[in-house]
């Protein structure tokens, strides 16, 4: 049955990037993309709370499944937006993105025994705030690039149907702004609570391992773009700088937390 809903997912998040990229240029896609995340999302929540009973936890202790459900809250907050917000372009430039992350993901290891001592509440609170702190990163990013796209059909002079359903360039400025300050807090706390947890369980607070050196340089990063935002830097600028700082986001999951095993729990 997981093999089934894990292709339901697949199905579903394609075709929703599919019909969601039409969309952009013609309207009466919009509901076919709305259609194709439903039945992904769906499935993916039916795939996490099977994993959940059958662990008896909920799934997000391992890499692999971080990201399902990294992914999982993306869409519905997705979800969320479409309900309040149905005309937004947002799904052809974030299904696409969760959809490349999802599929990525397939390629990870699937199951790692977490040894019952390693467990705690600052552990939760640490896997929890760093989804919603790449969540927020994500959707950031997304909005940057949708700021650039408007900022470019405008300067072409010729603009094409998603010109006119994308909010102003100063509401997704804003957007995108507030977005990386919220996404800048919970990444705080995920790494402070990293800390604490390692010093509750290994006696010790930092080891120096590839991903806890990565998390620091990805916050630095957006912290810099924080220090800039707060001295006045806007517009294109504060967009490119948004779209860059979640390249080390993607870095840390998928090349970092993959390739230079070490201390860090998703390495065990």
């Amino acid at each position: 049955m997981g093999a089934v809903f894990i292709a339901l997912v697949f199905l579903g998040y394609l075709s929703s990037s599919v019909f969601y990229v039409a969309t952009l240029y013609n309207d009466t896609w919009r509901k076919w993309g709305f259609a194709g995340t439903l039945i992904g999302l769906g499935a993916q929540t039916s795939w996490l709370i099977q994993e959940a009973i059958g662990l008896g936890t909920w799934p997000d202790e391992t890499l692999y499944d971080w990201i399902a459900t990294f992914t999982w809250v993306s869409v519905i907050i997705f979800a969320l937006f479409q309900l309040f917000r149905p005309t937004l372009p947002l799904g052809g430039f974030l299904m696409p993105v969760i959809t490349l992350m999802w599929l990525g993901s397939q390629a990870l290891s699937r199951r790692v025994i977490v040894p019952p001592h390693l467990d705690s509440t600052l552990l939760a609170v640490h896997i929890t705030t760093a989804i919603f702190a790449y969540v927020a990163f994500l959707l950031a990013a997304v909005f940057s690039i949708m700021y650039t796209e408007k900022e470019r059909e405008l300067k072409r002079k010729k603009v094409r149907l998603f010109y006119y359903q994308l909010p102003s360039l100063d509401v997704m400025d804003v957007i995108s702004g507030r977005l990386i300050f919220a996404g800048l807090i919970f990444f705080t706390m995920t790494l402070i609570a990293g800390t604490l947890w390692a010093k509750q369980v290994f006696h010790f607070y930092w080891s120096w391992s590839a991903k806890e050196v990565w998390s620091i340089i990805t916050w630095l990063v957006y912290l810099g773009y924080a220090v800039l935002r707060i001295k006045g830097s806007r517009g294109h600028k504060a967009a490119i700088y948004s779209m860059s700082a979640f390249l080390f986001v993607f870095v840390n999951l998928f090349v970092v937390g993959v390739f230079f095993h070490g201390f860090h729990f998703y390495d065990i």
